[in-house]
Order: structure tokens, then sequence, then C-alpha cells
């Protein structure tokens, strides 16, 4: 006999997941107890708040592809946590949730904090099965251990998401009888699947349709994140002479200083990058949803199947062609089909260089009349910053290896629109739910997956303060993570959209560099656009986490930027 508690870390060692957030509590203590013996295996992570457990974990597992698993009692994790799960669930980010009932083994009777779903208490199975890709619950403590192993299976195979195994407070503190079935196996046999790939022959018409195109173009999401496909991603469009613009959080799924990358489309993104996916006669859709955000609420000028042929590549099979009908539809592993995809093109594509040469100089035609990524406001200095400005400062000052993980509201926008990666796979973005408050326990989620990289969380102040207990975790953990906030004391975007009656839109000053400073880690405050550069790099050499507080000018709306506004007509 062995404890449930005990099998269950032994799943997870055996899955290789080897770092834990939550805080301990109910059913999960049981977790704790046998992790502790297990130290030098796992990160223990001790968060102040479910919800930043959760959000860190989200941004883990995008950033290494694997799940880490978030613990509590089930109560907190099914509403505090539920924020980082949510936006897991819809960024399809791998996750593992373990939690429990605290029924205290009587479900029936009015007990405290009960999760059971009996009356008088709350429904948790129903609560994770809402927002999670699996969930299970556990009332024996085989089902516990069995559960993990297949909670683990879920999250990791096919399209990735949050999976939840919730335990009734005998089955996390039983003894498992291992001598009798259903038996447990080893947990790699679970997982031993290979990644999903199209069908040659889809293959080859995809090529062929390439090479018939006169003017194609590539859109790419987060599955070119997720497949770690960038590098077969820019191989393909070099093969094609295509333009490649992204998705929101396609963002940095190919460097934007590249010739053929045309920054973000949608309705934040660059002119350039509308164009040339509405001038494309062919369009290849790389793990992108194609939301009305992307195509700037499906504007036939932007996207329309009527006069384009769309190609769809989507690990998830309901996933290709759910906006818009399409020509092709290529279900599998965006790095495995892109790749295939390459393979079949090099012979087709040897024969079309005159037509590549052509494209590219009209490409560079298209990218000089709209222009990218610059704004008069970028260079202009002023105090207080102007957002514009503030942006280019961080570009400058970066290293193009930076980490950086964005928020929600208008300092999403100006980033999202402004800043220019230098490097694939550098930004991590709220895009699932894209609410306030993810920047900075996803930073340190990223710097905890990738600890020989600079990361750098920026956010608006009113998002900032929603998860400024995280810094906490970032001084006791020695995470050197730097925030920038872009402090206009209010909830910019609600406040430009209302221009006259002003309500529930605008804060008290708050010094967040002196919040920095009394928990432990270097903050500095500016208001000046000459002294932003400094600042930013005095917080990357201090040593720890840190907060760069800047006083940002009210006045400028980013909707001024929004391509609807642009005059833009359709074709």
């Amino acid at each position: 006999m062995s404890k449930a508690s005990e099998l269950i870390v032994r799943v997870l060692e055996e899955a290789g997941v080897t770092h834990v957030f939550g805080v301990p509590g109910g059913g999960a203590m049981q977790l704790y107890e046998a992790l502790y013996a297990r130290r030098d295996r796992f990160k223990v992570v001790l968060v102040r708040h479910e919800q930043a457990a959760a959000i860190m974990a989200d941004a883990y597992g995008r950033a290494t592809g694997k799940p880490a698993l978030i613990t509590g009692q089930g109560v907190f994790m099914g509403s505090n946590a539920s924020f980082g799960i949510m936006e897991a669930f819809l960024s399809s980010s791998p996750m593992l949730v373990i939690t429990d009932t605290s029924d205290g083994a009587m479900p029936q009777h009015p007990v405290n904090q009960s999760g059971v779903g009996e009356y008088g208490s709350i429904d948790l199975p129903a609560i994770f099965r809402a927002m999670t890709k699996y969930t299970t619950v556990a009332a024996y403590p085989k089902e516990s251990v069995i559960g993990t192993q297949l909670a683990i299976k879920h999250a990791t195979t096919g399209r990735p998401g949050p999976a939840c195994v919730v335990m009734r407070s005998a089955a996390i503190a039983g003894e498992v009888d291992v001598e009798s079935p259903p038996f447990i196996h080893p947990t790699q046999g679970y997982l031993n699947v290979a990644k999903a790939q199209a069908a040659p022959g889809d293959i080859e018409r995809a090529a062929a349709l390439l090479a018939q195109a006169k003017c194609p173009a590539m859109v790419a999401g987060n599955g070119v994140h997720i497949s770690q496909a960038h590098g077969a991603l820019k191989a393909l469009a070099e093969l094609w002479g295509m333009p490649v613009a992204t998705s929101y959080k396609g963002k940095s799924a190919i460097e934007e200083t590249h010739p053929l990358a045309v920054g973000m489309m949608g309705i934040y993104g660059q002119a350039a990058a509308n164009a040339a996916i509405g001038e494309a006669d062919v369009v290849l859709v790389v793990g992108a949803k194609l939301t009305p955000q992307d195509t700037v609420r499906e504007r036939p000028h932007v996207f329309d199947p009527r006069r384009q042929k769309i190609i769809q590549m989507d690990i998830e099979p309901r996933n290709a062609g759910w906006t818009f009908p399409v020509e092709l539809g290529l279900v599998g592993d965006a790095k495995t089909n892109l790749e295939l995809l390459l393979e079949a093109s090099r012979p087709l594509a040897a024969k079309g260089k005159k037509a590549r040469a052509g494209r590219t100089a009209a490409l560079r035609e298209l990218q000089e009349k709209h222009g990218l990524f610059e704004t008069a406001e970028g260079a202009k200095d002023s105090a207080p910053v102007l957002p514009q400005r503030l942006v280019r400062v961080l570009q400058e000052t970066l290293d193009p290896s930076t980490l950086v993980a964005l928020d929600a509201g208008n300092n999403r926008v100006w980033m999202a629109h402004l800043y220019r990666t230098q490097q694939s796979n550098t930004v991590f973005a709220p895009g699932g739910m894209a609410g306030m408050g993810w920047a900075l326990p996803a930073a340190l989620g990223l710097q905890l997956a990738r600890p020989d990289r600079r990361v750098v969380a920026v956010a608006g102040d009113g998002g900032f303060m929603m998860s400024i207990s995280a810094l906490s975790t970032a001084v006791q953990e020695r995470l050197p993570v730097v925030s920038v906030v872009f402090n206009d004391s209010a909830l910019g975007m609600v406040r430009h959209h209302q221009p006259v009656k002003r309500i529930s839109s605008e804060f008290v000053d708050t010094d967040y560099a002196a919040i920095a400073r009394s928990m432990g880690a270097f903050g500095v405050r500016v208001r000046d656009s000459r002294k932003v550069a400094s600042a930013i790099k005095q917080a990357l050499v201090c040593g720890g986490p840190a907060v760069v507080d800047v006083a940002i000018d009210r006045g400028p709306n980013p909707d001024d930027i929004r391509a609807v506004e642009r005059g833009a007509t359709e074709t």
C-alpha cells in the first residue's frame, strides 16, 4: 500500500513536471507533504494569491511547452485561480491543476468550504469543467493517481490546455492498493503519442496552391509559438517570398526586422500588414483563429474568402475553417506541417525565382508606403512621458533577446503596435481573455522557465496594482524581473471612451516605485522622458526585481491608430 499523495508526486516526476505554484491549504497539504521529500527535484513556489500561481503556470507553459502544477484548496483554486486557468484554456497553454473538494468526508452535511456540488456547497467540478480541456473527479485514492496521469495527457496532447483533478478528501488522504486492478502503469506510456500531421496529398496540394499564387502571404498566430515553429515558418516565407503578418498573440512569430515581416495585422495592427494580407490571392494561416480583432472585424479589404484562397493550418480540426471557409485545412502540429510543406515546396519554388524577386520589390514599396513602427511622437521628449516615446525607449534600451510580457489596456495596444521585435518568440501576450494583471506574474513564470534571459513586464498602473503581490514573490525567489509601469493614474482605455461623462476611470496618484522599495525590490519613478532610459538601465543591473514607474501623458489615444479609423476602404 502507498499513499495516494506520494504516488501523485511520483507521476509528476515521471511526466517531467518540475515546477509547482500555489498556496498550501485543504487537501493540497497532503501533496505539499509528499513534495517535501523531493525538494531537490521540484521547484515549489509559494505565491501570495492563487491568481498569480495560475498566471505563472500559464506563462511557464508557453515558454517551455511543459505543464506546471498549480495546487491549493478547492474553493480558492476555483475562484482566485480561475483568471489564469481561463487564459491558459483560451490561449492553449499546458497546465495541470490538482485540488480538493474539502468535503470533510460528509459532503451531504453543511461542511465549511466544501466544493463537492451537494446542496449547500460549491460545485467545483462544474466550475473546472467550464474552463479546462479535461476535468476528472477522484472519489477514491487510486482514481486520484490515474486521474493525474490522464490529466497530464490531456494537458499536453493535441491542442495544449489546462487539465484538472478534483479530489474528494478520502481520495487524496487515502492509500492505494497497487497490487490489484486497475493497475497503475508508468506515466510515460500515456504520453508516447506522435505529433499529428496532415496527409501527404494535402501537403502537396498546399504547395501547388502557393506555386500558382501571384501574391501569396502568410498569417502567423499563437500556434507558431506553441509548436516552436519559428524557424520553419521563416524558411517557408523566404522560399516563396511571402510577406508575414502576425495576429496579436502571434506577435514575434517572426522577428519584425525581417525583410518579409509586416508586423501585426488587425484593428490595432500595422497598415502594411493589413494591406499585405488584403492584397494576397492565397493566404496561408498558421495557428491563428482569425478573430475579429485580427481581421478588422472581418473587413473584406483585409480578409475575404470570396476572392482569396485560404489554407489554414491548426492542431485542432475544428479551428481550420472555423471563422472563414477555407480552400484547404491542414490539421496537425504547426512545425511538423510547415517542415513538410517546405520540402514539398522546394522543387516547385525553384521555377519561380523571377516572380519571387518581383514580390520582394513590391513588398518593399508597400512597407515604404505605409511605414512600419514609426511615429513622430516616438521621438518627442516631454514630461509626463508620451506612451509612444516610452515604447521607443524600451525598443532602444532592451537587449533584442529580452522576453517581454504584456498586460491589458492602452499600454498593451501601444506595445503591440509600436514595439518592433528583433528576435522571434520574445513577446508573450494575454490574448485569450486579455485581462488586466497578467504581465507581472507571467514575467515571473517566464523567468523561472528561462533563467538565462532577461524578462520585462509591461503594464498599466491599473493592471500592475491588480497583481502587485507577485512582486513579493519575485523578491522571495530572487527573480530579476523588471516591471515598467505606464502610469496615468487611470483606467486609460475606459477614460478615453468617456470623453464627457467620466466615472470610475481615474485613480489617486500612486508611487509604485516606493511600494517596490518597501517590498525589498529596486524602484525608481520617472516623469521626464529624457530620464527613462537611464532608469531602465539601472533596473536591469540592480541584481533583483525592479519597478520603473513612468508618469504617462493621458492625452494620446490608441484609438487614433485603429485600422478602421485610417480611411481604409474595401476592395
